[in-house]
């Protein structure tokens, strides 16, 4: 049987512990700057590629003289990409209150903007996929935002309360 002694033991792990120790030394510490400088930074920043593909539209509705007017009227998409449409009516004032957040004066206005006949193909929020209209129901101040993509290519009414106001046209 094999036996070693304590001190022979001892003697093996200081060693051991000094090699580790002397190599740790020698050893010079890495480039500790940040991995992007901010003269590097471009402010574009993608997750995916759909998000590069998304179309934004903005429209305003105003009623201040009873009858409704959107701003742009008329609206051009290509059928295939991914749309957000963010849809708002004005016409009222808005005024900072105690606590610095916004808050809508005068007389609150309601509408209803609806793009007939556009085919739905994927949804999110409060759309449902094959929505056969995109019909909003709008009070005075917040804009809203809707994410779809759409079903085919064509021109489309857009109304407000009933009335048109534009077209939608979805370009092959």
């Amino acid at each position: 049987m094999f036996t070693i002694n304590n001190k022979f033991m001892t003697l093996v792990l200081l060693i051991a512990l000094l090699s580790l120790l002397a190599a740790a030394c020698g050893v010079k510490s890495g480039n500790r700057r940040p991995a992007r400088e901010d003269s590097d930074k471009t402010g574009e920043f993608h997750r995916s590629p759909i998000t590069s593909k998304l179309e934004e539209l903005s429209v305003d509705l105003d009623k201040a003289d009873g009858t409704c007017k959107a701003t742009p009227g008329d609206l051009t998409s290509p059928a295939a990409a991914r749309v957000r449409l963010g849809v708002q009516l004005v016409g009222t004032s808005v005024k900072e209150n105690l606590t610095k957040s916004i808050e809508i004066v005068g007389e609150k206005k309601n509408a209803k903007y609806e793009i007939s006949g556009l085919t739905i193909k994927s949804a999110g929020g409060a759309l449902d996929i094959g929505t056969s209209s995109l019909a909003l129901d709008l009070q005075s101040g917040s804009r809203k935002n809707y994410d779809f993509n759409i079903g085919a290519a064509g021109t489309y009414d857009i109304l407000c309360d009933g009335s048109k106001v534009g077209t939608f046209t979805a370009t092959e």
